[in-house]
């Protein structure tokens, strides 16, 4: 049963990326594992020299936009802007989808810095309608200069009405107003500085989803700021991530 992991973020620079990378990496050793890039700065794809993205091969351009390495597979569906994917078939890009991820066991998206952005519509539409998985596990990162910043009000239940949005559309029915689709497994926050934990708690406090989420601090790694971080071990914090991801892959139930 394929399995599907968000990776999200409020701001550019969080490393969302690396976190994505890491997480990736580590579960191709065990899963056939897709890395989706879909995100503004196409860091993922740039470390792996891969110059073509998905939308520009429907347009004609004949370069590969996806790299297969073991049981990983990276696919580059990062984006400039909402031109990039204007006049896009859709219908051309859901069977491409479907068959670059045919026989994959998780699939792991590494989002741009926004909860909607162009290229979501597309992509989150193909997959749900090719899959039939509507559930949307969440990883989200934040650093640690995004604490004084309120824009995580009502994050959690505006993206969970977003989903809703298109699972209500894709199947043709209503759900109620509390139905949860979206499921944040972990908050990594990512980058912190000393002085920064004391704002923490204040950050979190009044969504019930993310208090209640399994949080994973990680301090500020100089090495992992490098464009080539794909060639530095994962720090012992990330470690202790991923273990808790892949005991949620093990037992799936036992999160929110």
């Amino acid at each position: 049963m394929m399995l599907r992991i968000n990776i999200i973020g409020f701001k550019g620079g969080s490393g969302k990326s690396t976190i994505a990378y890491y997480l990736a990496r580590q579960l191709s050793s065990h899963y056939s594992t897709a890395l989706v890039d879909k995100t503004y700065s196409g860091t993922i794809s740039r470390i792996f020299n891969i110059n073509n993205n998905i939308f520009s091969f429907l347009r004609g351009k004949s370069e590969l936009f996806y790299l297969i390495k073991g049981n990983l597979n990276i696919i580059n569906m990062s984006f400039s802007g909402e031109n990039s994917i204007n006049n896009i078939d859709f219908n051309a890009f859901k069977y491409l989808y479907s068959k670059l991820l045919k026989d994959i066991d998780i699939v792991i998206v590494d989002h741009s810095s926004l909860p909607h952005d162009f290229a979501t519509e597309i992509e989150l539409k193909a997959f749900m309608e090719n899959f039939r998985h509507f559930t949307y596990n969440t990883i989200l990162v934040l650093s640690g200069d995004e604490f004084p910043i309120k824009r995580y009000l009502n994050y959690t239940s505006l993206l969970n009405e977003f989903v809703k949005h298109y699972v209500e559309d894709i199947l043709g029915m209503t759900f109620s107003k509390d139905t949860k689709f979206l499921r944040v497994w972990a908050i990594v926050i990512n980058k912190l500085l000393k002085g920064q934990e004391s704002k923490l708690n204040e950050f979190l406090e009044g969504d019930e989803i993310l208090l209640k989420s399994a949080k994973f601090v990680v301090p500020l790694y100089p090495s992992l700021l490098q464009r080539h971080f794909k060639e530095v071990d994962p720090p012992a914090e990330i470690l202790k991530l991923i273990e808790y991801v892949e005991s949620l892959i093990r037992e799936p139930t036992s999160v929110l």
